[in-house]
C-alpha cells in the first residue's frame, strides 16, 4: 500500500500541478489549502489533479481540517513548500505524531529578527541589527546599527520591501513607506510584519565565481537532525532595490571556498534547531569569509525545478521522502549547470507590455520561459515585479553568465507611468 503525503499549499510556492506530479513518485497525495489562499495564488487547482483535495474556508482552519482528514484516512507525512504555512505544517505533523520540524522552532525560520538573535546567541558571526515595530523606532535603530544598512521585513521573502539605506533621512522615508506598503505587498510579506535594520554585509567580488555576485545559497535536507547539504548555488547580481535576478546550480566555487560556505551554513542550521525537511541558507562572501544573510525552512525559489534538469536528485520527491521519515544522504551527481534568470520590473511603475520573451525562448540554452507579470498592471508595494521565470541548461559557468546577459538584454518591458523601456541596471555587473 502506497504511503500518503499531505501537501499544504500556501500563498506562494511551486506550481501545484508540478508539485503533486513529482510527489506522486513517493506516494499518494492529498492537497490541503483554503479558499482565501487560493484567491491569492497565481495558479489554480486543476480539475484532473491526481490528488485528494481538501479546501478549508480560511487559513485559520487548515490545521483542524488536516487533523479531521487524518482521522478518516491514513496520513504518513506532511510537508509544504510555502513559507507562510511552515508553522501549520509543523503543527499538523506534531499532532499526528509524524516526522516534521518542531513547531517551537518555526519562528526562527520565519522571523528574521528572532533568527538573528538565535544566531548571535551561539556565536555565529552576525551583523549588528535592530527591530522596528513602527516608524517611531528609527532613532533607536540608528543608535544600534551603523549605516549603510539594509532594511527588510522580519517576515518576508524574495527581497520584497527590502532596501539599502545610507542616510538617516533615507531610512526614515523608507521605513514610513515600508509600513504603509506591507499590507499591499501580497503573499511575499506578512501584512502585520515588523522590520529589521541590519548592518550591510559587503561582498568581496574576488571571493565569487567569476561573473557572479559574491553571494551564494546552500540547499540542505534533514530527517531527525541528520543534515545533508545537497548543493551550493551561485547567484547573479541583484536589481534595485534588492531583487534577485537568478542563480546557477551547482556553484563553481573552489573546494575550500565551498567547504567554508557549507561549514557556516551548518553552524546556522544547528543554531536554529533544523531537524526535518528542507532548508535554504543564503550567505554573503565577505573578505572575512562567508556570513549568513538568512535561513529559510523550505526550498529556495526555482531550485525544485533546477535540480532535476541537471542532477540525479528530484528535490520535491526527496522532500516527500523526508516527510515520510526517510533520507538516504545521497549527494547529487551533476551533468552540467542549470540556470534560472528572473528579470524584474522597477517598483512603482505601470506596465504596458513586455517584448522579447519569444526571442529569449528561442535561445539554444533555454528550456522554458514562464511569463509572470507582462502587463497590464502596476508594481506598487513590490507586487508583480517578476517579469518571467527563465530556465535553461549550460555546460560551463561562463555560458551561464552569457545566458543571463542575453536574457537581461532581450527582455524589453514598456511602461506608461514613466519613460523606462528596459529593466533597471544591476547593482553589480558580471
Amino acid at each position: 500500500m502506497r504511503p500518503v503525503v499531505m501537501l499544504l499549499i500556501g500563498t506562494r510556492g511551486i506550481r501545484i500541478t508540478d508539485t503533486v506530479q513529482q510527489l506522486r513518485s513517493v506516494g499518494d497525495v492529498v492537497v490541503l489549502t483554503s479558499a482565501d489562499i487560493m484567491n491569492r495564488r497565481a495558479d489554480r487547482l486543476d480539475d484532473d489533479l491526481p490528488a485528494d483535495v481538501v479546501i478549508a474556508p480560511d487559513r485559520e482552519a487548515l490545521v483542524d481540517h488536516a487533523v479531521a482528514y487524518a482521522a478518516r484516512r491514513t496520513v504518513d507525512g506532511v510537508l509544504t513548500f510555502s513559507d507562510d504555512l511552515l508553522e501549520a505544517a509543523a503543527v499538523v505533523a506534531d499532532r499526528l505524531g509524524l516526522p516534521g520540524q518542531p513547531p517551537e522552532t518555526i519562528a526562527l525560520f520565519r522571523d528574521k529578527y528572532l533568527q538573528r538573535g538565535a544566531l548571535a546567541a551561539v556565536g555565529v558571526p552576525t551583523p549588528r541589527f535592530a527591530r522596528l515595530m513602527s516608524p517611531a523606532d528609527v532613532p533607536a535603530a540608528l543608535a544600534e546599527v551603523p549605516l549603510p544598512a539594509i532594511l527588510k521585513p522580519t517576515r518576508g521573502s524574495g527581497g520584497a520591501l527590502a532596501s539599502i539605506v545610507t542616510t538617516p533621512d533615507e531610512l526614515s522615508s523608507h521605513v514610513a513607506r515600508a509600513f504603509d506598503d506591507a499590507a499591499r505587498a501580497g503573499g511575499a510579506v506578512d501584512p502585520d510584519t515588523a522590520f529589521i535594520l541590519e548592518e550591510l554585509l559587503v561582498g568581496d567580488p574576488a571571493a565569487a565565481t567569476p561573473g557572479f555576485a559574491p553571494y551564494v545559497s546552500v540547499e540542505s535536507i534533514a530527517v531527525g537532525g541528520a543534515v545533508c547539504h545537497l548543493a551550493v548555488t551561485d547567484r547573479f547580481p541583484t536589481a534595485p532595490p534588492v531583487l534577485e535576478t537568478g542563480m546557477m546550480l551547482p556553484s563553481a566555487l573552489g573546494a575550500q571556498a565551498r567547504a567554508d560556505v557549507l561549514g557556516m551554513a551548518g553552524q546556522a542550521l544547528h543554531a536554529l534547531g533544523f531537524r526535518t525537511g528542507l532548508a535554504h541558507t543564503e550567505l554573503m562572501l565577505t573578505a572575512d569569509g562567508p556570513r549568513v544573510i538568512e535561513v529559510n525552512g523550505r526550498a529556495g525559489g526555482a531550485l525544485p525545478y533546477l535540480f532535476p534538469m541537471v542532477s540525479t536528485v528530484n528535490l520535491i520527491a526527496r522532500a516527500g521522502l523526508a516527510a515520510l521519515g526517510t533520507e538516504s544522504g545521497e549527494l547529487p551527481t551533476f551533468t552540467g549547470h542549470a540556470v534560472f534568470v528572473s528579470p524584474h520590473h522597477p517598483v512603482g511603475v505601470e506596465i504596458e507590455k513586455v517584448d522579447g520573451l519569444d526571442e529569449i525562448g528561442a535561445l539554444p540554452a533555454i528550456r522554458a520561459v514562464i511569463p509572470i507579470s507582462v502587463g497590464p498592471g502596476r508594481t506598487d508595494a513590490h507586487r508583480d515585479t517578476l517579469i518571467a521565470a527563465v530556465l535553461g541548461t549550460v555546460a560551463t559557468p561562463g555560458e551561464a553568465v552569457g545566458v543571463w546577459r542575453e536574457v537581461m538584454a532581450l527582455v524589453r518591458p514598456q511602461y506608461t507611468s514613466r519613460g523606462l523601456a528596459r529593466t533597471p541596471g544591476m547593482t553589480s555587473s558580471p
